[in-house]
Order: C-alpha cells, then sequence, then structure tokens
C-alpha cells in the first residue's frame, strides 16, 4: 500500500512497485488517482493494482489493505517540495488513525515514512554532515520540521508495539523537474529573498533517486532511521553559480523572515517563510548507511539542482555547458580586446605614414 500516490514522488514509487518481481499487488492510496496513471505500466499488469482515491483516516482503507505485507507513507503532503523543503501539511493524525486500524494485523512486515534530515535542525554548530547518529534537533520556528518529528513518533512507537520493522527516510532537500518552479524562487536557489549570514552547504536529492531509495529500504525490511542524498553538497557560492545572475536581497535572518511571512500573507511571495531559517544554517547528511545496501544515487547535487530550476536558458544548461560558456565568453572577449588594439596600433600606423 503506498499513500500520498497522486505525488510526485508516490507516483513514480508506484510504477516501480509495478514491475518489482516481488511484488503481487499495490494499493495506491490518494486524493486524485487515476486507473490510468500509470500507463503503459498497467496495461500489463493492471489486475495488480487497486486505486483507493480517500484519506488517511477513511473506514474503507480497512478492508482495502487487510492483506498488505508493507505500508509505504508517502502522503497525503501539500507538493513535491515539501519533503523536506517547506510546507506544514502532513497528515499526522489520519496517519495515527488509520496505524489503530492496522492493529493486530498479521500480514504487515514494514513499515516505511517519509521524513526529512531537517528533523536534525538547521542549526550553526551542526557537523558537516549529519548521521543516522545524530540526535534529532527541529527549529521550533520550522512547523514542517516540528510536524516531521510527530509523524515519526507516531510511527515508530506504533511499529515497536506492532512488532513491525519501520524505517524512517529522511532525505535532503528533494528536487525534480514537477517542483522546478517552486525551485526557481525558493531560498534554496540563492534568488530573490536572502539571509545575509548564510552559512553552510546544501544537498540536492533528484527525486528519482529518492525513489530508488524507498525501493531498497523497502527490499532490505530496513529499520531505523535513514538519511538519503546525493555525494557530498554544494555551497550557496556554487548554487549561485549554477543558477546564473539574477536579483538578489540579503538582509538579516529576522528581518527576511518577516519580510517573507508580510509577503506571503498579502499572497506577493506565496511558501512557507520559516524555510528561509531552514536554509540558513546546515543539515546535509551522510549517505553510507544507505550506500551500504546498495543504494547507488544516478544524480550528484549539480544534475539534480540543473535538472529542476526553471530559472531560464542559463539554468537549463549542465554545469560543463555553463563552464564551456564562461570560457568561451572569456575567450571571446580576449579576442574582441586583441582584435581592437590590433585595429588602434594599424590605423596610427597608417597615419604615421
Amino acid at each position: 500500500m503506498v499513500t500520498g500516490a497522486d505525488g510526485a514522488i508516490g507516483h513514480r514509487v508506484v510504477a516501480a512497485l509495478l514491475s518489482a518481481p516481488d511484488v503481487e499487488e499495490v494499493v495506491a492510496v490518494g486524493r486524485n488517482v487515476r486507473a490510468a496513471a500509470w500507463a503503459p505500466i498497467t496495461a500489463v499488469v493492471d489486475t495488480r493494482l487497486t486505486i483507493a482515491p480517500w484519506s488517511l483516516d477513511d473506514p474503507r482503507l480497512e478492508t482495502v489493505v487487510v492483506a498488505a505485507t508493507a505500508l509505504l507513507l508517502l502522503g497525503p503532503r501539500g507538493g513535491l517540495e515539501i519533503d523536506g523543503t517547506g510546507g506544514a501539511e502532513l497528515d499526522v493524525s489520519g496517519t495515527r488513525v488509520l496505524l489503530n486500524r492496522l492493529s493486530g494485523s498479521s500480514s504487515l512486515a514494514f513499515l516505511l515514512v517519509l521524513s526529512s534530515a531537517l528533523v536534525y535542525g538547521a542549526r550553526r554548530d551542526n557537523p558537516v554532515p549529519l548521521t543516522e547518529r545524530t540526535r534529532v534537533r527541529p527549529n521550533p520556528s520550522i512547523p514542517a520540521a516540528m510536524e516531521r518529528v510527530s509523524l515519526e513518533r507516531v510511527c515508530s512507537e506504533w511499529a515497536i508495539d506492532e512488532g513491525v520493522a519501520c524505517a524512517i527516510m529522511r532525505p535532503s532537500v528533494v528536487v525534480g523537474p514537477e517542483n522546478g518552479a517552486w525551485l526557481s524562487r525558493s531560498p534554496w536557489s540563492t534568488s530573490g529573498l536572502q539571509v545575509s549570514d548564510r552559512t553552510g552547504p546544501v544537498q540536492f536529492l533528484h527525486v528519482d533517486d529518492l525513489v530508488t531509495a524507498v525501493d531498497v529500504l523497502r527490499s532490505a525490511r530496513f529499520n531505523g532511521p535513514m538519511n538519503a542524498a546525493p555525494d557530498g553538497w554544494l555551497t550557496a557560492s556554487q548554487v549561485s553559480a549554477l543558477k546564473g545572475p539574477v536579483a538578489r536581497l540579503r538582509l538579516r535572518r529576522s528581518l527576511a523572515v518577516l519580510l517573507a511571512d508580510l509577503g506571503a500573507r498579502l499572497g506577493l511571495a506565496p511558501g512557507d517563510p520559516s524555510m528561509l531559517v531552514a536554509s540558513s544554517a546546515p543539515w546535509v547528511v551522510a549517505n553510507d548507511a544507505l550506500r551500504s545496501l546498495g543504494w547507488d544515487p544516478s544524480f550528484t547535487n549539480e544534475e539534480a539542482y540543473v535538472d529542476s530550476d526553471q530559472g531560464g536558458f542559463w539554468a537549463r544548461l549542465t554545469p560543463r555547458h555553463r563552464q564551456e560558456l564562461a570560457l568561451g565568453g572569456a575567450g571571446a572577449v580576449a579576442v574582441a580586446v586583441i582584435a581592437a588594439v590590433v585595429g588602434v596600433v594599424r590605423r596610427r600606423v597608417r597615419g604615421g605614414l
């Protein structure tokens, strides 16, 4: 059973499960799921797909998932950017109701919860990188982090009582083509309103790599917290270089958050103002534990960002092409200067003659 199947992450996870040889049936739960959403895959294995367009606390789900051996809690949530990057729209109460209805199930053996590395807290004194052994210290000023801590606690306590393996997935900032519009105006892109004393690196995990990580944990029936992130990280200056020339306004954190909150209230700057706080301090994570299970990311931080950012022509170029264009531009300038100097010399020589 996959909740949040109507989202970008859930949609991809369902598609992967439908093609997995060890999966007999997939129950896709979402608010706007469609039977033909996974075509042409479902044209081949449509008998393995059950559509459930209900909320998590819908009593009908109790009979739908009675034979489920694995439950993947990927939503509902308010969009792809919710995963590690903002928004307090998780259905914690609905999740609690659903789990209570599953209590005593003899078939369920595995539970996966999509949380965020943001639960470690965006703090100046964070080690770089954070490991799964790091204490959870969410910022009270970031509702998204506090809500995820509550979700983790509800699921972990239920799993312990029921004797079910529970994987708590904590990804870094998740990006993909679907949330490119959000990314281009978010503080993670270093454009627009920024915190002037922003410190620390950032990681961009491509949604496709998150999906493969989910499947690795499902196959391993992993139990415990697990970070998910690409290798390494990017500094703010590196992200700025990838973003290209854009307007930026840097203010003290308190003033920047106040201005962002005012903009959100007036509808001028949609988004979660607390993400300015989240982007102002490091919370990058190590991926050694996930790699030890056989996971291998397909995208680097740079590639994930470029594939997602919708900031115009410059943003759509690969880092290599941007570097080549930059070098080419510098070369063109040098040639132009040399040509100008030669022209001046020739005129002077001719004038002397």
